[in-house]
């Protein structure tokens, strides 16, 4: 709402200064006139009018090339439009222009993952982690450490969910990843208690349901595997995690 506000009140201060032939370019730099544009392009790009946000872009890129933070935008938008190559280009740009753009590498780093390039996207969370006056680590742990379970390599996924949980106990996603971790590698007990701190702060999901059942199942429990059975196929009838149930039960009959 603040931010809103601020967004509302430069632009009537511009419009003023228009009107007493006063141009903006004359008491603001340049640096703050790309701000401006940029904040407007970030809330056309939340209400998903794209084509305005790239002009707004354009403009401030115009006014300040370098400009750290539209360039973070312009990237995050041609990655919606699917130009990916000009979005890795001005996710560079953003990222040498402002060393302390801490959540400009974070997303280029998330962008890398989905590419498969896994050690480049570490760099770039390592990168952003590195800022000490970082606001979100604890989300920048877990997006490492998700991209890393993702292609394969568990124990360092591991650590990354390890130090989000450090940062921040409530971060229920961590507390799934590392439920599904000792699952995996037969800790039950230990995953018993990573779901059940994680079904104590979010909501139920088909996958956090199928996982649950599989424990309780390891761990000899057939009242509590069954409500979570129950649970999956009463809410989400349709979803592949009971389809995989209904699999499963068969063939333990």
């Amino acid at each position: 709402m603040m931010r809103q506000v601020l967004i509302m009140g430069i632009v009537v201060l511009g419009l003023a200064a228009c009107a007493t032939n006063e141009p903006i370019g004359k008491t603001a730099d340049a640096s703050k006139r790309a701000d401006v544009r940029t904040e407007l392009a970030i809330n056309y790009m939340q209400r998903n009018q794209l084509e305005v946000a790239r002009e707004e872009l354009e403009h401030a890129l115009e006014i300040a090339p370098d400009h750290s933070e539209a360039n973070h935008a312009m990237a995050a938008l041609q990655e919606r439009l699917g130009n990916n190559k000009e979005a890795e280009r001005l996710f560079r740009q953003a990222v040498y222009s402002d060393a302390e753009n801490s959540q400009a590498a974070h997303d280029f780093g998330t962008f890398l993952c989905r590419r498969g390039r896994v050690e480049e996207a570490l760099e770039q969370y390592e990168t952003a982690l590195s800022n000490p006056l970082y606001r979100q680590p604890d989300i920048t742990n877990l997006r490492a450490g998700e991209c890393l379970i993702t292609h394969g390599n568990t124990q360092a996924a591991e650590s990354y969910f390890r130090k989000a949980l450090r940062i921040n106990s409530g971060l229920s996603l961590a507390m799934y990843h590392m439920a599904d971790i000792n699952f995996r590698r037969k800790n039950y007990l230990s995953a018993r208690g990573y779901i059940e701190r994680y079904f104590s702060i979010a909501t139920k999901t088909p996958e956090s349901l199928l996982l649950a059942y599989k424990i309780e199942h390891r761990l000899n429990a057939p009242k509590v595997a069954g409500e979570y059975a129950s649970l999956l196929r009463g809410k989400f009838a349709r979803s592949k995690e009971a389809r995989e149930l209904e699999e499963l039960t068969r063939t333990r009959k």
